[in-house]
């Protein structure tokens, strides 16, 4: 197995404070409550280690934004060390591509949101090839495209450099805090919008539809995402470190057979 670097660990244990102190939830997790299945897992997971920037945008809190966007972090290539992007404190490192993420993206001012010309400078990373990653409270595309371009002034090619937008919600159509806070409701993704090569981004998967049948999918790709999951599934108990340490060793093995 190979080992996660300290810089990547760090990143992960700053985003695993669950609510309630439980054992922060996994990618295995999310596919055993039935918030993904294993043919989207398989699809998020090739699209992630091939190096996608995604943002999970769900209009309430306590919905799981930040459970998937740190589960799919796991995925993330390996050339591509994880770094918070913090107020006040974003630079573009010439060195190498890097993945940076946004705790979230929101006019909001906890410690650690995004918004105005940190934001601005967060999504200007894409230019120097770096991968982005982040949350917003919003449940459409159009909304988001708002927030990032209108009310802030982002260009539509730099935000057009976010391939995936994921949106989630919870089973049921009463979003209260005490439905949202009850551990049984099912979360589960509703859209997700692709970007390829560019292009406007176009639905790519639907929950009352599926898969859109006008994307591209490498599916030789697909189907070993699905067979490592699937030989993960037999240990219910690993960590988030854990299984990036697992896909670690599995992206070195593929490059190996390529």
């Amino acid at each position: 197995m190979a080992n996660i670097t300290p810089s990547d660990l760090n990143v992960f244990e700053q985003l695993s404070h669950s609510r309630g102190g439980n054992a922060p939830l996994t990618f295995l997790d999310l596919i055993h409550r039935q918030t993904i299945d294993l043919e989207l897992a398989s699809w998020l997971m090739s699209q992630v280690c091939g190096g996608a920037s995604f943002i999970i945008g769900a209009g309430p809190g306590g919905v799981g934004k930040t459970t998937l966007m740190r589960s799919l972090l796991s995925f993330v290539p390996s050339n591509c060390p994880l770094v918070i992007a913090l107020p006040g404190q974003i630079s573009s490192p010439k060195s190498s591509p890097h993945c940076f993420i946004s705790l979230e993206l929101s006019d909001h001012r906890p410690p650690g949101y995004l918004w105005g010309q940190d934001l601005e400078d967060f999504f200007k990373l894409s230019t120097d090839g770096h991968i982005l990653v982040g949350n917003m409270h919003v449940d459409s595309l159009d909304q988001a495209e708002e927030e990032i371009c209108q009310r802030n002034h982002v260009t539509k090619e730099q935000f057009l450099s976010v391939n995936l937008f994921i949106f989630l919600r919870v089973e049921g159509e009463e979003l209260s805090t005490r439905r949202i806070n009850n551990t049984e409701a099912r979360r589960y993704i509703s859209s997700i919008y692709l970007t390829e090569s560019g292009e406007q981004h176009q639905l790519a998967y639907s929950s009352e539809e599926g898969f859109s049948s006008n994307i591209h999918r490498n599916m030789i790709l697909e189907q070993s995402c699905l067979q490592f999951l699937q030989k993960l599934r037999s240990n219910q108990t690993m960590t988030v470190s854990e299984i990036r340490s697992q896909f670690l060793a599995w992206e070195q093995e593929s490059k190996k057979t390529k």
